[in-house]
């Protein structure tokens, strides 16, 4: 539709052109530019298009307490290493995390209070 319109006014441009006194060849030589910038326009999408996204998270996230409160338990652990053992060893093995692998339990809680 777009595309249509454009060469209509290409068109429009010409014959105003021709009734001013051009020659028919020169009026459609003149209306050329234009009719192929109005194409052009016509085909590019608009940077100005509107794009219907939500809007980000805010900051207190669910992600923040989780982390938050994961930073607290791993800070008791970290006091009583057989509770480490016994709960974060075995939560961590169920989700395929060698707990050898992991850092310490302080050094773990330090992250996380980074990530809050």
């Amino acid at each position: 539709m777009k595309t249509a319109l454009a060469l209509v006014v290409g068109v429009v441009v010409g014959v105003v052109i021709w009734f001013l006194g051009a020659s028919p060849e020169w009026a459609a030589v003149l209306a050329v530019p234009p009719t192929a910038f109005g194409v052009l326009v016509s085909r590019v999408p608009r940077a100005t298009d509107i794009v219907w996204s939500s809007a980000p998270p805010p900051p207190g996230s669910i992600s923040t307490a989780h982390a938050s409160t994961l930073a607290s338990r791993l800070a008791e652990a970290a006091e009583d290493p057989r509770r480490y053992r016994e709960r974060f060893r075995a939560r961590f093995a169920r989700l395929g995390i060698e707990a050898s692998e992991m850092p310490d339990p302080e050094e773990l809680a330090e992250r996380l209070r980074r990530v809050e």
